[in-house]
């Protein structure tokens, strides 16, 4: 059977730009989406090239696990606006399926202060101003706030206009909240309003696809032919006018003439690894205005969708505690997953996995649910609580502007240093920040500007 090939741009113009000297053999860090794309690029071409991968797996953020048999992301899961999205292309030359992700059809709301469902007709004017109203309003906010504000400042003042009753105007700013915490991955005071919203869009459904298997899918798909070395963790990264050395905390160094470091943002923030000479003060700068937020999941299985007899497909739940945004609770059975429900834990509520054992969060998610079906839920049958943000090879979810940053600092860490260390991951470009398909094309640009070609040729496997 022929292997599929792709020939693939990211639509970038620079090709050598900001490097030096041949590339004969290249060391990539982390063997996540940007890093498993480069290094297929580049051994594909030729070169001889290996990735150090700190854990015991490859996937980095992209992470599927079964839960009672059956797959489910624990960390990206969604293909967003999928027509014309590079992760579509990849997925249809790879032959891994694809179904709706978008939940919008079947969801319906309960308050859990006001102790009852919304009605059609009130919770549709609610997804209006939470995706429509409220964000054509940006630019006008953006104008009278100032540059410097926030998207929390934005929901206040949007907020004070709005003639809504004390219950409406509860759930708009907690739906709000959660809007922008799911953008950011972070509380609303640290995105700027500015720039929110400023990437690229593809075309489709917001929420788009979903890889039929999980994304872990794509990932082997990348992973074809290329050469990763698990447990492998990199605490140095030293480079000189000839070539780099890697240091790795058990010891060995890896010699190479040129290096792609794709380790997260939040990584970076905690100067790891260390780089000798430092990195440049713009870098420093850029790592330091740039955030990077949490954003959890907690994951129940049971023996049978007990939520479907009630009608209930996906419900956001308004919890009983004003100051917190809303919570997505989605059935998995909807997208063929099997009987699992999954809580998209934003960063306030995010706080609660890490504080909290995993059969604690599952008794104050049931609490929830079963208020809201009018009956006690069955007990789960498996739990899985994520923990990205005390994770010490991600430490966080993904990053955003802050209203003291900009997008040009995502730009600034995609720019090579001293023309042997270079950089890709979602964090090192603008265009489409925190997004998977960010990562995978960030990881196309860097192999293009090594192998100085306009287009590189990735090998996708089974």
């Amino acid at each position: 059977m022929d292997v599929p090939e792709w020939e693939v741009d990211d639509g970038s113009p620079s090709l050598r730009e900001g490097v030096v000297g041949p590339v004969e053999r290249v060391v990539v860090v982390g063997a996540g989406l940007a890093g498993l794309t480069a290094a297929n690029a580049l051994t594909h071409a030729g070169v001889d090239c290996v990735v150090l991968e700190a854990r015991d797996r490859i996937g980095g953020r992209i992470h599927t696990v079964e839960v009672a048999g059956h797959p489910v992301d624990l960390g990206g899961s969604w293909i967003h606006m999928p027509v014309g999205n590079p992760l579509t292309a990849l997925t249809e030359r790879a032959g891994i399926q694809r179904v709706s992700g978008d939940p919008t059809e079947q969801l319906s709301a309960y308050d859990c202060t006001a102790g009852r469902w919304l009605n059609a007709e009130e919770w549709e004017a609610s997804l209006t101003m939470q995706y429509e109203v409220f964000p054509q309003a940006q630019a006008e906010l953006a104008d009278r706030l100032g540059p410097a504000a926030s998207m929390e400042d934005a929901i206040s003042h949007f907020l004070a206009h709005e003639r809504l009753a004390e219950d409406d105007m509860r759930r708009a700013r907690q739906a709000l909240h959660a809007v922008i915490e799911a953008e950011a991955a972070d509380l609303a005071s640290r995105q700027s309003l500015r720039w929110m919203w400023n990437e690229d869009e593809f075309d489709g459904s917001y929420f788009g696809d979903l890889p039929v298997g999980g994304y872990r899918k794509i990932v082997s798909a990348l992973s074809s032919g290329v050469d990763v070395r698990l447990g492998v963790e990199v605490s140095a990264v030293s480079w000189t006018a000839s070539g780099v050395e890697i240091g790795t905390a058990s010891g060995p160094v890896e010699r190479a003439s040129h290096v792609v470091v794709t380790v997260p943002l939040g990584i970076l923030k905690r100067g790891e690894p260390s780089f000798f000479p430092d990195l440049p003060p713009e870098h420093r700068a850029a790592i330091e205005r740039l955030g990077f937020g949490r954003f959890e999941k907690l994951v129940l299985a049971f023996d049978e969708p007990f939520w479907q007899a009630s009608g209930v497909g996906h419900v956001v739940v308004f919890p009983p505690d004003a100051h917190e945004p809303a919570i997505w609770v989605l059935g998995l059975d909807s997208f063929g997953s099997g009987p699992i429900l999954e809580a998209l834990l934003f960063h306030t509520s995010a706080a609660r996995t890490l504080h909290h054992s995993a059969q604690e969060n599952s008794d104050w998610l049931l609490e929830l649910i079963g208020q809201a079906l009018g009956h006690r839920c069955p007990d789960p049958v498996s739990i899985v609580s994520t923990s990205w943000t005390t994770d010490r090879h991600s430490g966080g979810a993904y990053t955003h502007i802050t209203p003291w940053g900009h997008p040009l600092d995502c730009d600034q860490l995609g720019q090579p240093v001293g023309g042997r260390v270079l950089f890709a991951g979602e964090h090192t470009q603008s265009a489409r920040l925190a997004y998977a398909d960010g990562a995978l094309t960030s990881g196309i640009r860097e192999a293009k500007r090594l192998l100085a070609t306009p287009s590189v040729r990735l090998v996708l496997g089974e």
